[in-house]
């Protein structure tokens, strides 16, 4: 069975539909997956800076 030139160009476009749609999942997922572990980083970093703190001596510079 021989397909025709309009048969073609439909198989054309589905592959190059699902493969772009395939494309931006997968890009999406990893931009997402890198913000996750960004604000992850950044919640480890405010809960760091939670506390008192006692002063370490004197901290001015003489010049």
């Amino acid at each position: 069975m021989s397909l025709g030139s309009f048969g073609k160009i439909s198989i054309c476009w589905v592959a190059i539909t699902v493969l772009g749609v395939s494309g931006f999942v997968l890009s999406k997922n990893s931009v997402d997956k890198r913000r996750y572990e960004d604000m992850q980083i950044r919640q480890r970093m405010r809960k760091a800076n939670v506390g008192e703190y006692e002063p370490i001596g004197d901290r001015r510079f003489s010049g």
